[in-house]
């Protein structure tokens, strides 16, 4: 997977840098959220799979309990991600996706 040891910054209206480590390992740190500075970084657990070429699933869940999917079209530049909150709330975006 060529995605692997790169990092990328995505903008959803939240930014975040996500550093894939490995294809088990993802690194992001939020910058921002609705225009405020942020600097918060977790190590996730992934599970990463190739749809085809350069068309990445990744999921994981975080320590505060939320789920995460996210589609990364790195041939067009596309995020779309999928959120469950810990109290059930589900969310969706989608965003730009660029390397750093």
């Amino acid at each position: 997977m060529k995605i692997i040891g790169h990092q990328f910054l995505v903008d959803f209206g939240a930014k975040a840098i996500l550093d894939m480590r490995s294809p088990t390992s993802l690194v992001f740190t939020i910058l921002e959220i609705d225009g405020k500075p942020m600097n918060e970084t977790e190590t996730v657990e992934i599970q990463l799979t190739e749809l085809r070429p350069d068309l990445y699933m990744a999921t994981w869940k975080e320590k505060n309990g939320n789920t995460v999917t996210q589609i990364q079209d790195h041939e067009k530049g596309i995020v779309y991600m999928n959120w469950t909150w810990p109290d059930g709330q589900f969310k969706h975006a989608k965003g730009s996706l660029r390397p750093v």
